[in-house]
């Protein structure tokens, strides 16, 4: 993997400041602030399985999805990965970024070329100085550890088929794309299964017609309603 020094930077101004648009607790603040902010951030792009920022790096900037996805990922004492979290266009990472000293408990690696909209943490305190910023920051936060304890609930779905089933809908509906696009060891992480046993199951939800697969590694779901009975039964 590429480390991310090794990127060419744009700055942000190329894009007239669409990235900072994506950043719901910066709307509203002065428009010499986000001007400000604009100046100062850089895009960056990635080729598929380069690291974005590694585990261990300290949390410095937000980092806003543009284009691509990648993947929030750590490696357990046995070395079997475990991913946290899976983003995509306009998606933004920015956990830890208002703790002092903090520092990321995983990698971001992209599941596809993807570029990376960087915005400084030093501008990001500045912005929530003030006080409607600092309320919307509250209830991204709450969105935050919303998704995180529904993340936590497809975990403990003991059945695997039902497990993979409630991920594959979490997928869905986060996405605005019809087909979610995932390769099978990045599901066998989410859902802390082995890979083998992902793709036994991917094939009986096929084959109950509850998904169909769309090239090699495209996931579209053809019936919500029996893929909801089969995660609550």
């Amino acid at each position: 993997m590429n480390q991310t020094d090794e990127k060419r930077p744009f700055r942000c101004e190329e894009c007239k400041g669409s990235c900072i648009k994506n950043i719901a607790f910066l709307q509203g603040i002065p428009a010499d602030k986000q001007a400000e902010i604009m100046l100062r951030s850089v895009h960056k792009s990635f080729d598929r399985d380069d690291a974005v920022f590694r585990e261990g790096d300290a949390v410095e900037s937000v980092y806003i999805i543009k284009h691509g996805q990648v993947k929030l990922t750590a490696y357990d004492a046995e070395g079997r990965e475990k991913i946290v979290g899976i983003f995509s266009d306009a998606d933004t990472i920015w956990e830890g970024i208002f703790v002092e000293g903090s520092r990321y408990p995983y990698s971001c690696v992209c599941l596809t070329p993807a570029t990376v909209c960087c915005i400084r943490r030093s501008d990001v305190e500045n912005a929530v100085s003030n006080p409607q910023v600092a309320l919307r920051v509250i209830s991204m936060l709450s969105h935050k550890l919303h998704d995180a304890n529904e993340r936590n609930m497809i975990l403990s779905v003991n059945e695997p088929v039902a497990r993979i089933a409630a991920f594959l809908i979490y997928c869905g509906s986060r996405s605005a794309e019809p087909v979610i696009k995932l390769r099978l060891d990045d599901i066998a992480g989410s859902v802390g299964l082995r890979p083998e046993t992902v793709s036994r199951y991917i094939r009986r939800l096929m084959k109950d017609g509850m998904i169909e697969k769309v090239g090699q590694s495209g996931i579209r779901i053809t019936d919500f309603a029996a893929m909801r009975r089969l995660v609550n039964s």
